[in-house]
């Protein structure tokens, strides 16, 4: 089974995704942790996480920038510089649209920049192409890339696509 490492410190925002996820039907395994540092215990398979039958390596991972302790940039530069994760591909999931947020996940190695959605049904939407992506060839990650911004006013348009009603210019 296919699994998903999702990273965000906030608990509102985990918990969300655990709905979204099975509003969404996916068919991959959704596991969470708390913080930089969890993930890294996690992917290194250290203590509580050593059992790789219960904590598999996954097959892609969101991440959240802003975190307390490790960042997200952090983390994106550890997975990178180990054998084990290197290619293991990596949506930065954050609420920042900084124009040099996105392009310092990119340029730490973020296979996407994905903006947290303020709708729940974009948020099914956005892991219903997670699981597209992984079920699918993972050379054709068109699913879950058309949530993926290379600038701010990319994230702008895909929100006021989704709410033609309230356009957003911030």
């Amino acid at each position: 089974m296919k699994t998903l490492l999702f990273v965000d410190d906030d608990p509102n925002d985990r918990l969300l995704v655990e709905l979204g996820c099975g509003r969404a039907g996916v068919s991959f395994l959704l596991k969470t942790v708390e913080s930089g540092l969890e993930a890294i215990r996690y992917l290194s398979g250290e203590g509580r996480f050593a059992d790789r039958v219960e904590h598999p390596l996954p097959d892609l991972i969101f991440l959240d920038l802003k975190m307390p302790e490790m960042d997200g940039f952090q983390v994106l530069r550890w997975i990178r510089s180990h054998p084990a994760t290197r290619v293991t591909p990596v949506a930065v999931y954050s609420a920042s649209f900084i124009p040099e947020d996105i392009a310092k996940g990119y340029a730490d190695g973020a296979n996407y920049f994905i903006t947290k959605p303020s709708d729940l049904t974009v948020l099914i939407d956005i892991f219903r192409a997670a699981d597209k992506r992984m079920v699918a060839d993972p050379r054709n990650d068109d699913a879950l890339a058309q949530f993926s911004a290379r600038d701010r006013r990319a994230v702008l348009n895909r929100e006021n696509a989704y709410h033609p009603g309230r356009r957003r210019t911030d």
